[in-house]
């Protein structure tokens, strides 16, 4: 009589391990182990001064697409706005950049998909560079190579979603008015430091470890603090137009 329980999965324990017919088991490889990074998550901020004490608060950066448990990201990156009081009211994306004035609006929050700038890099030549990075997100001569080959000018890469959120009367007790779409420059900034580029490949070579994920979030937090609004995003080349003709 066949015994019912070898139809179940085989134990592999050491190098003789066997199947139900007697067969010697495949060697599994072991995990490729890659080391941690060199600061811990929620330190980012003191190491680097971003306390938020003296000068604006960093946004809240959310980065999707580094989990393979997390694959549904938007189709879209967000970029949420605050805007002081009694900054002019724009309408559209055009209208932000070109009405207002340094500190009239403020990033408050940014979500993207890093999967979206895998065909960027692919483009820029900075593909294999990045993988040759992940596997060691230490070696400096590495990401000073990488980060050379896909430096060209900060043209838009990714599409965004503008909009201005504040306080108001709405349903949530939170008012917003949409922008429109515009172009997002994320590369520049995750390549234009050391820094930036190591925690990127720290992230992709840990990809299920979520504090990994949150150093890259407040790294790239920490350097949004300080980029203009006219560097972070553009008018979009293919956004929707819409012409009101004036009525006498």
């Amino acid at each position: 009589m066949r015994n019912p329980l070898s139809v179940l999965a085989p134990r592999r324990f050491g190098p003789g391990a066997r199947d139900g017919s007697g067969d010697p088991l495949p060697r599994i490889p072991a995990p490729r182990r890659v080391p941690a990074p060199d600061v811990l998550a929620g330190v980012e901020f003191l190491q680097h001064g971003c306390t938020g004490e003296g000068e604006e608060h960093a946004p809240e950066v959310s980065v999707r697409g580094i989990d393979p448990r997390n694959d549904r990201g938007p189709a879209a990156a967000s970029v949420h706005l605050t805007a002081r009081p009694g900054a002019p009211c724009p309408d559209t994306v055009e209208e932000l950049l070109a009405t207002a004035t340094p500190g009239d609006h403020r990033l408050r929050r940014l979500t993207f998909d890093v999967r979206r700038l895998d065909e960027v890099l692919g483009e820029r030549g900075g593909r294999a560079l990045l993988d040759q990075l992940v596997a060691a997100p230490a070696d400096r001569v590495t990401n000073a190579v990488f980060r050379a080959a896909v430096e060209v000018d900060p043209a838009g890469d990714l599409d965004c979603d503008v909009r201005v959120v504040g306080e108001g009367d709405s349903v949530a007790g939170r008012c917003r008015t949409d922008l429109g779409r515009a172009r997002l420059s994320v590369t520049p900034l995750l390549t234009g430091s050391e820094r930036l580029a190591r925690r990127l490949a720290e992230a992709r070579a840990r990809p299920r470890d979520r504090a990994v994920r949150r150093c890259l979030e407040h790294a790239l937090a920490c350097e949004l603090a300080s980029v203009p609004l006219a560097r972070l995003i553009g008018v979009h080349p293919d956004a929707p137009a819409c012409a009101v003709p004036l009525t006498r």
